[in-house]
């Protein structure tokens, strides 16, 4: 499908979203995006989108019919063959990965403009950090709605809404190039210090990892002390180890320390799009453009759909990831002289409704684009925030991946919203907490 015939059927069906209006009025959601769609209709209003999307969603579920997001048609395919139609608005890596491999597609959907949050978290993040007096300002989720460098960008990515508490069972997987894959099954809890009954006002959220499978791993613990980013004060992390039955600190889990389990295709800073410390890179804003990204993957939350049916030989099958148009930043990352890491340059792709990361580029110390990352989100039903449904990790030199974040095939939800002690997010609760 051209680019021309896509903007007929945008002209004749709004492409459900209603033809987007000119920028010109400069208005501005809550969370500082802007309101009116793109002048070339590819980026729909915010408000007739969004109030679209949820429309669809409640009369899914009321009439218990399958009608919802996951059951559109694509509207068009880009592939090796057509990319260059769309150079505009794809990625570096994104173009990269369609040269790399002959068959890899990605399917182009309607644009919802879905990214939402409750009532009360829409007020904190109106009030922002540059208008605020409050002494709580720090906890700000959204601290620079108009940024004004890259760091603040990242910021904001790193302060967003998570909601108060989450507990949840995922696999991973590494994926070779024959699609052939090991899965590794994490369960996880992260609260807030709302959610908990001493929880330290200068963390931002205390995280619990035990791992399920594989065998070498079961019973491993890692725990987590998150800092508010503003503070500036560094993460504080510990393991227990069951074969040797003791806690350690690790001052290592973070930066380019090997994500564990994906047998060196991610740094431990790539986990959540991106998070920790900006100290090791100079941050620059490039500015926002509109781009194809990995949006509104509601059909990854099928239980029904085994691991099987999604993975294979490009890492995760194309009917899985759903593409639309939205506004990203962009961030350019370049590694600091006097600092070590093994990217050189990093391109982050920053949703302008959620704020969060929904691509990234990694270039090697030789400076070859290395790693692509795609970072597909929902709209959380339960609470009603943006939410990542999957991690896909691309590595171009050894043709394998790195899938993180899916819960097909384990029995249990996702929960939020409850209350835990802080007694067991301490260092001493870990041996106690792998015997439960």
């Amino acid at each position: 499908m051209t680019k021309f015939v896509f903007m007929v059927v945008c002209f004749i069906y709004g492409c459900m979203a209603g033809v987007a209006k000119s920028n010109t009025t400069g208005t501005f959601t809550y969370s500082g995006a802007e309101s009116e769609g793109s002048s070339d209709g590819f980026v729909p209003e915010y408000h007739e989108s969004s109030k679209k999307y949820k429309e669809l969603i409640d009369r899914s579920y009321q009439s218990g019919k399958n009608i919802g997001i996951e059951f559109e048609r694509p509207i068009f395919t880009v592939n090796k063959t057509n990319m260059n139609e769309y150079s505009l608005h794809l990625s570096s890596g994104l173009q990269a990965v369609l040269k790399k491999y002959p068959n890899y597609e990605i399917q182009v959907f309607n644009s919802y403009r879905s990214s939402n949050h409750p009532g009360k978290i829409k007020l904190q993040i109106e009030g922002g950090l540059e208008h605020s007096h409050h002494p709580d300002k720090l906890r700000k989720y959204i601290p620079f709605k108009f940024p004004k460098n890259g760091a603040e960008v990242m910021l904001n990515h790193l302060s967003r809404y998570q909601g108060e508490s989450e507990e949840k069972k995922v696999h991973s997987f590494v994926v070779n190039s024959k699609g052939v894959f090991t899965k590794v099954g994490v369960w996880s809890k992260r609260l807030s210090p709302k959610a908990l009954d001493k929880g330290s006002k200068e963390m931002q959220y205390y995280v619990l990892a035990r791992y399920f499978e594989p065998a070498s791993l079961v019973g491993d613990i890692l725990l987590v002390h998150e800092p508010i980013p503003l503070l500036k004060k560094k993460r504080k992390a510990w393991i227990y180890s069951s074969a040797q039955r003791r806690v350690r600190r690790a001052p290592d889990a973070s930066h380019d320390a090997t994500g564990r389990g994906s047998q060196g295709l991610i740094t431990a800073d790539q986990i959540d799009g991106f998070n920790g410390d900006l100290d090791r890179f100079d941050w620059k804003l490039r500015g926002k453009e509109t781009l194809l990204v990995p949006y509104n993957v509601n059909k990854l939350d099928n239980k029904n759909i085994k691991y099987s049916d999604i993975l294979g030989k490009n890492c995760i099958k194309a009917e899985f990831v759903r593409y639309e148009f939205h506004r990203v930043w962009v961030v350019e990352a370049r590694l600091k002289q006097s600092s070590r890491h093994i990217y050189s340059k990093r391109v982050f792709y920053v949703d302008e409704d959620s704020w969060m990361v929904l691509m990234e580029d990694a270039y090697s110390i030789r400076g070859d684009l290395w790693r692509v990352a795609f970072h597909g989100l929902i709209q959380q039903k339960a609470e009603n925030f943006p939410w990542y449904r999957v991690h896909v990790y691309q590595d171009l030199n050894n043709e394998m991946c790195f899938v993180s974040g899916l819960d097909n095939e384990v029995v249990s939800i996702p929960k939020f919203g409850f209350k835990d002690k802080v007694r067991n997010y301490t260092p001493d609760a870990l041996r106690r907490t792998n015997l439960r």
